[in-house]
């Protein structure tokens, strides 16, 4: 996970990096979640076409923004 943030914050401020293990096996499952303070610094993170991480090309995705609701 450290990786991750590390490599990212060059994009931005990265203000979580979740990387989920698998209880059974001890491995990563090979996703993770990172959420940056500004919709910026994801657009960032778009404009370049690639990102190879320790050898490995990431597949990027963004999550539609949620909006916190109001009790």
């Amino acid at each position: 996970a450290e990786e991750l943030r590390e490599y990212f914050s060059q994009f931005g401020s990265v203000q979580r990096c979740q990387l989920p293990f698998d209880k059974d096996t001890g491995f990563h499952r090979r996703y993770c979640w990172i959420k940056f303070s500004t919709p910026q610094d994801v657009q960032n993170v778009f404009q370049k076409e690639s990102h190879i991480l320790e050898g490995a090309k990431l597949a990027l995705k963004q999550q539609p923004r949620r909006r916190h609701s109001q009790r």
